[in-house]
C-alpha cells in the first residue's frame, strides 16, 4: 500500500485535508500578525537569528519562539538555514516597516479587527458595519483621527503594488485631469502621476483624510500634481472639470444599487467621451479566486457591500450610460475595469 493510499483509510475514504486546512489556515493570518506587530520581520531583515536570540529579543518563551519560527518557515515567511532564521524575498520586500510596497499596515489592523468566528457571526446577522461597533465607519473615521490615519495606512498599504499595476494597465493616454473618489491616501494617483508627468489628480475624501493624502502627495514629491479636495460623494455632485473619474476600492463598499448611483454620478460629472476607471478585486463566475471571494467577509464586517464579478460591473456601468467596457488584469489579484461617456 502507497504512503499516499494509507492517508485514506476504508471507514473515512474521502480525504479530509481539504476542510481541516480550510479551518487551520486562520492561524497563518495571526502569526503574520504578530511577526509584523513585534518587529520580527524587520529584525530578521537585518541578520538572521536562531531560536534562542529570537526567544530573547522579542520575550517570548523558547518554546513559543520555537512554535512561531516553526509555523513562519511552513508558510514560506521565513528561512532556516543552519539553525539561523532570516526572511524569505516575499517577507522582505513586503513584511517589513518602512520598505515601499510593504503590506504591514494592512496586517496590523488584524490586531484590532481580527475576522474572529464570533465577529463573523455577529456581521452575518447584523448586516452591515460592526468594525466599529454599531458605529459607521466613515463617521467613525471623522471623529476618531487616528483611526482614520491607521485605516488610511492600511489601504495605502494594500495599494501601493496595484496602483503600480493599474498605471501600467489603465487607458490614461490623453487624461489630463483625473478625480479620484474616496481616493485615501491618493496611492493611485500617485503612481498615475509618476507614470503620466501631463498629469494631474484630485483626492476628493473627507477632510480628515484629505490632510493624509496631503502628507503622501508630499513625501512623493508630487504635491503639486497630486492635490486634495474635501468633500461628500453621497451629499454631494461629483466635481467636473475632469475627464477621468477613478473609483477604487470604491464600489465594493455598498450595495449594487448604490454603486449605480456612484456610477450615474460619475457619468454626470464628466464630458463627452470622458473615462470612468475602476479598481477592484474581481470575483469570477465560479466565485474564486479565492483570495478575492474571501474578501466578501471583510466586506461583510467593514462595510455595506460584496465583490464584484466584471458582469456585473459591466451591467453596472451600461446602465449608468458607459460604453466600450473594458476588463484588464493589473497586478496580483487586481483589474482594471474602464468605459467611456458617449
Amino acid at each position: 500500500m502507497s504512503r499516499e493510499e494509507r492517508r485514506h483509510p476504508a471507514a473515512f475514504p474521502l480525504d479530509d485535508r481539504s476542510i481541516y486546512d480550510a479551518y487551520v489556515t486562520g492561524r497563518q493570518s495571526a502569526a503574520l500578525t504578530v511577526g509584523v506587530r513585534v518587529g520580527l520581520f524587520d529584525k530578521l531583515d537585518q541578520t538572521p537569528l536562531d531560536v534562542q536570540s529570537v526567544a530573547a529579543e522579542f520575550d517570548f518563551s523558547l518554546r513559543g519562539a520555537r512554535s512561531l519560527l516553526v509555523a513562519l518557515e511552513a508558510m514560506g515567511v521565513v528561512i532556516c538555514k543552519e539553525g539561523l532564521y532570516g526572511l524569505s524575498p516575499e517577507a522582505a520586500a513586503y513584511a517589513v516597516h518602512g520598505r515601499s510596497g510593504s503590506l504591514v499596515s494592512l496586517i496590523e489592523l488584524e490586531m484590532d479587527h481580527f475576522l474572529s468566528p464570533v465577529a463573523l457571526l455577529d456581521a452575518l446577522k447584523k448586516d452591515g458595519s460592526t468594525a466599529y461597533g454599531d458605529a459607521d465607519p466613515w463617521e467613525e473615521h471623522e471623529r476618531d483621527p487616528e483611526a482614520a490615519a491607521r485605516f488610511t495606512a492600511a489601504m495605502h498599504s494594500v495599494s501601493e503594488r496595484p496602483a503600480a499595476g493599474f498605471a501600467e494597465v489603465a487607458p490614461l493616454d490623453g487624461i489630463k485631469r483625473l478625480l479620484d473618489v474616496g481616493g485615501g491616501s491618493g496611492a493611485l494617483c500617485l503612481a498615475c502621476a509618476a507614470a503620466f508627468p501631463e498629469l494631474t489628480c484630485t483626492v476628493w475624501d473627507l477632510e480628515v483624510v484629505c490632510e493624509l493624502a496631503r502628507e503622501y502627495a508630499q513625501k512623493a514629491g508630487l504635491s503639486e500634481r497630486v492635490q486634495t479636495l474635501a468633500g461628500d460623494m453621497w451629499n454631494e455632485p461629483f466635481p467636473t472639470g475632469y475627464d477621468a473619474v477613478l473609483l477604487s476600492q470604491i464600489l465594493h463598499d455598498w450595495s449594487h444599487e448604490q454603486g449605480g448611483v456612484l456610477l450615474e454620478k460619475a457619468f454626470a460629472c464628466l464630458p463627452k467621451g470622458g473615462r470612468v476607471l475602476i479598481n477592484e478585486k474581481l470575483v469570477d463566475e465560479d466565485g474564486g479566486p479565492l483570495a478575492n471571494a474571501l474578501v466578501n467577509l471583510d466586506m461583510l464586517v467593514w462595510t455595506k457591500g460584496q465583490q464584484y464579478t466584471a458582469a456585473e460591473l459591466e451591467g453596472l456601468l451600461v446602465a449608468a450610460g458607459f460604453v466600450d467596457v473594458q476588463c484588464e488584469p493589473s497586478a496580483g489579484y487586481w483589474s482594471v475595469v474602464s468605459a467611456r461617456k458617449p
